[in-house]
């Protein structure tokens, strides 16, 4: 028998690489028959879990909301008392139709107005039928619950908020208080795992409390009777704020304040003064990006008035946020630029919307 002859090195080598690029072949397919097998919310999870931090993940963002999603259990809900928030209450509804939010919307307004059929109604029947008939708002008479306060008036309806527990027709519902600017949907908070509300915090505040100018709820019976008796009883000077917090500070969902809470008043704030809505004592202020990232901005400017309201000149005067002297850069009148911005939009809006920039001058 001739003795068998050695391979070549040559041959040695093919054979390796050979090896090598099958065993890599037989790696990725197994892996992609893996990714394959899992469900697609899990892919996307496998495939970005190492990408993103966990804010994100728990809050999904709109591009990764799917088409299977029945849309009409889901509503956000404007409450009014009144023709000026009802003016601002259209506003957000017209803001939300234009970022192009799928939910519906649900507009609680006092049972004693009258239906507007015709066009020759007043004043608030025009804006209820410009909810209904070009927003296309669900329009839902209700009772105002009324808290009487001599000492301070301007929250005695707050209470009618609270009625979103009660409309059970839908599986979860957003409230947002209406003095405000809405500069996104946020459909994506509908999809929050389930929970009875879910609230930011009160960033600016020195202790720990919940606010109620952002509510995401899930209605329901048993909730809604915890609300109603809570409301009954009251003491002091409980306002729907103080409700809330007594009810659900140990047990809401913490919705970040970041993007969904942004305080007007923040403009007004030294750059050294911005830690706690930052999140951080050394983030560095920016704030063209933290308006950029911001879906809702809530006015709040004490003593400035709402910007429905004409201010005097010395009330302007003494609101207007500073401009900063930046190293290397000079003069930056960036925060007084975004706050006047912010005013001018929402009284062109208002003009455009509700037919005028003011409803009330000093």
């Amino acid at each position: 028998m001739a003795p068998l002859k050695r391979p070549s090195s040559r041959t040695v080598r093919i054979t390796l690489i050979t090896l090598g690029f099958l065993w890599l072949f037989l790696l990725f397919h197994r892996r992609d028959r893996q990714s394959q097998s899992l469900p697609s919310p899990l892919v996307r999870f496998k495939q970005h879990s190492t990408a993103v931090d966990t804010q994100t993940r728990m809050f999904p963002t709109p591009d990764t909301i799917g088409n299977h999603i029945r849309w009409s259990d889901f509503a956000y809900v404007q409450y009014v008392t009144d023709e000026t928030y009802l003016c601002n209450s259209v506003m957000i509804f017209e803001a939300l139709k234009r970022h192009g939010t799928k939910a519906e919307l649900l507009m609680m307004y006092p049972h004693q107005w009258p239906v507007p059929e015709t066009t020759h109604v007043d004043y608030k029947g025009k804006l209820l039928a410009l909810a209904r008939d070009e927003y296309g708002a669900k329009l839902v008479p209700v009772h105002v619950k009324r808290f009487y306060n001599n000492d301070d008036p301007t929250w005695q309806d707050s209470y009618t908020k609270l009625l979103l527990w009660n409309q059970t027709q839908y599986k979860r519902v957003i409230s947002f208080d209406s003095d405000a600017t809405v500069l996104n949907h946020m459909d994506e908070l509908f999809l929050l795992p389930p929970t009875p509300v879910a609230m930011p915090r009160a960033y600016w505040l020195d202790y720990f409390s919940l606010s109620s100018q952002v509510i995401v709820a899930e209605p329901s019976e048993e909730t809604w009777l915890r609300v109603q008796n809570a409301t009954n009883n009251h003491t002091g000077h409980d306002y729907d704020m103080d409700i809330l917090n007594k009810l659900f500070i140990d047990s809401s969902m913490i919705i970040p304040h970041r993007k969904y809470n942004f305080l007007s008043g923040e403009f007004r704030k030294a750059p050294r003064n911005h830690g706690a809505y930052l999140g951080s004592p050394t983030e560095k202020w920016n704030p063209r990006k933290a308006l950029a990232e911001a879906k809702y901005v809530h006015f709040s400017d004490w003593p400035m008035p709402k910007p429905w309201i004409t201010p005097t000149s010395e009330q302007l005067e003494n609101a207007l946020p500073r401009c900063w002297d930046v190293e290397g850069v000079g003069e930056d009148c960036t925060d007084r630029f975004l706050w006047l911005e912010l005013r001018d939009d929402f009284s062109k809006r208002r003009k455009r919307i509700c037919g005028k920039y003011y409803d009330f001058v000093w």
